[in-house]
């Protein structure tokens, strides 16, 4: 649940998830709130202690972390996924965050299963 008062990072995390694909346009995403960009980094920052664009890649790195843990898609295609043309960038923001190449990490912690038989595991 968001904490009191998170409500506007709330949403503004709200949005980029549901866009997670989309090119980052940070005065796209004030003007869908009403706000300045400075007010929209501000009001973001202060609630969630980071900014959307820092943010949004870390929402892309946790769905791209899922998607090599269970499927056999190439890197460049979830790259492609989660937002990034270019599947170099994307690996040095997934090795910032993770501490591992896609691939190593893909290595370590793939799942032998299919991700619905693991919802369903007692």
């Amino acid at each position: 649940l968001p904490t009191a008062g998170a409500g506007f990072s709330h949403r503004v995390k709200r949005w980029l998830d549901q866009r997670i694909a989309a090119r980052y346009d940070l005065t796209a995403l004030a003007r869908a709130f009403g706000v300045s960009t400075r007010t929209m980094l501000r009001r973001f920052g202060d609630e969630a202690g980071e900014t959307p664009l820092a943010y949004l890649q870390g929402a892309r790195v946790r769905r791209a972390r899922l998607l090599l843990e269970t499927t056999d898609r190439t890197v460049a295609s979830i790259a492609a996924d989660v937002g990034y043309r270019d599947a170099g960038t994307f690996s040095g923001v997934f090795a910032r965050h993770t501490g591992r190449q896609p691939s190593a990490y893909r290595s370590a912690f793939r799942r032998h299963e299919p991700p619905e038989n693991l919802l369903t595991r007692t």
